[in-house]
């Protein structure tokens, strides 16, 4: 142990490769000098400052959602395309397209923290206003939407480029359409220049009960409804009970007999060949002098070989007659005979048979023009009956009727003979 009251003995020479003393950092519980205190604060201030000027960019760039927080959709309508803002949890979006055979469901990911544009296939249509507009872009489900006027009407647009067919339309509305783009025609017999067709009147003759232009007119307009839904093209020679769907000359045919019956039949002729339709029905009810005759219906058909589609014609007849009596089954009304008959015909005894104006070919003066498509003359119940004027005049057996006339077409025009 050295001695204290011995005087310090000189300090050794300094070896070299040593540090002074005073080299070494100070203690770090010591005081910092200023030299120290400005190393340490401005490398850091510098870093909160450009930490700051991050934060500051990245947040000028969100858009705020709505008064809750809650994402926004954007529908730019008349960019047809749908944008989905900035959302900061992860969401579930299902994706479904409306009224398709295939959907895709059930998509599960965490939406992109920047916003995304979801662009419609090339060639879509643009949304249009009111229900018979162009189809509409379907936004995605399950996703809330902020818009000031309410939803649009959910799209019928198929998954393609190509504007909707009515093939198309039809499968995507889950509905078969098997007459698209076919052209029939629809004749409601008699009506026009004061025709009133087989008519039933009360006990006393002063009251009309039902009359067969009325009926006649009806049917066909119910007919042309449903035939229309599966894709047809449907052609009416007359839609009221005054006029044709078409203007006639007071001398239809140029026989020189001005407004006649002639005229009006070389009318509905006339229509339909013009529109050039593929197959027609005339539409008619029975009647009989005995108010007692009921449950039968009746087809008439040009069979001869001056007709033009005389194999055609029966084929048409069959099949209207096959679906008239089966519906009428099942709606209670049970047919007890049936006839299919050519179209020679003798209105006054004694007279030599004739065709039928409206199916035979053409014989002048009076009949220059003829169909020359296929097509018949349907009688369904007998208007001059009470028990069955009385089921013509319900809605439900009058729908029966022309739910079987469209189902006759439709198998008449889509199978193979």
């Amino acid at each position: 142990m050295p001695d204290p009251t011995m005087p310090d003995a000189p300090a050794p020479a300094q070896q070299p490769g040593e540090r002074e003393a005073t080299d070494q950092p100070p203690p770090i519980h010591g005081p910092l000098t200023q030299s120290q205190i400005l190393s340490l604060v401005v490398p850091a201030a510098s870093f909160l400052l450009l930490v700051g000027l991050l934060l500051w960019g990245t947040l000028s760039n969100v858009q705020p959602g709505g008064a809750t927080g809650a994402p926004t959709l954007t529908r730019a309508m008349s960019a047809g395309v749908t944008v989905i803002p900035t959302v900061a949890t992860p969401q579930r979006l299902t994706l479904a397209r409306i009224n398709t055979v295939t959907a895709v469901a059930d998509i599960q990911q965490p939406l992109a923290p920047t916003a995304t544009t979801i662009t419609p296939p090339t060639g879509v249509p643009t949304p249009a206003n009111g229900p018979t507009g162009a189809p509409t872009v379907v936004p995605p489900t399950d996703v809330p939407l902020t818009a000031p006027s309410p939803p649009t009407a959910l799209s019928t647009t198929p998954p393609t480029g190509s504007p909707v067919t009515p093939t198309q339309h039809s499968t995507l509305n889950t509905q078969h359409a098997p007459l698209a783009g076919r052209h029939i025609g629809l004749d409601p017999g008699h009506g026009p220049r004061n025709d009133l067709g087989a008519v039933l009147v009360d006990a006393t003759g002063s009251k009309l009960i039902l009359s067969e232009d009325e009926l006649n007119l009806d049917v066909a307009l119910r007919c042309r409804t449903l035939l229309q839904a599966r894709g047809a093209i449907v052609t009416l020679t007359r839609d009221s009970k005054d006029h044709f769907t078409a203007p006639w000359p007071p001398d239809t045919n140029g026989d020189g007999i001005k407004n006649g019956e002639a005229d009006d039949l070389q009318e509905r002729i006339d229509i339909f060949n013009a529109a050039k339709v593929e197959v027609f029905l005339s539409i008619h009810a029975n009647s009989s002098i005995n108010p007692a005759k009921r449950h039968g219906i009746q087809a008439l058909y040009c069979a001869a070989d001056d007709c033009a589609t005389p194999a055609a014609n029966k084929r048409l007849g069959l099949a209207v007659l096959d679906h008239l009596e089966t519906a009428l089954a099942a709606a209670g009304s049970p047919i007890q005979q049936r006839e299919l008959r050519n179209d020679m015909w003798s209105d006054v005894p004694g007279e030599a048979p004739s065709h039928l104006f409206m199916l035979g070919p053409a014989a002048l003066p009076r009949h220059p023009r003829a169909l020359m498509m296929p097509g018949i003359i349907i009688e369904s119940l007998y208007v001059t009956s009470p028990p069955e004027a009385a089921e013509l005049l319900q809605d439900r057996v009058r729908q029966t009727i022309a739910l079987s006339y469209a189902d006759a077409l439709q198998e008449f025009l889509t199978t193979t003979p």
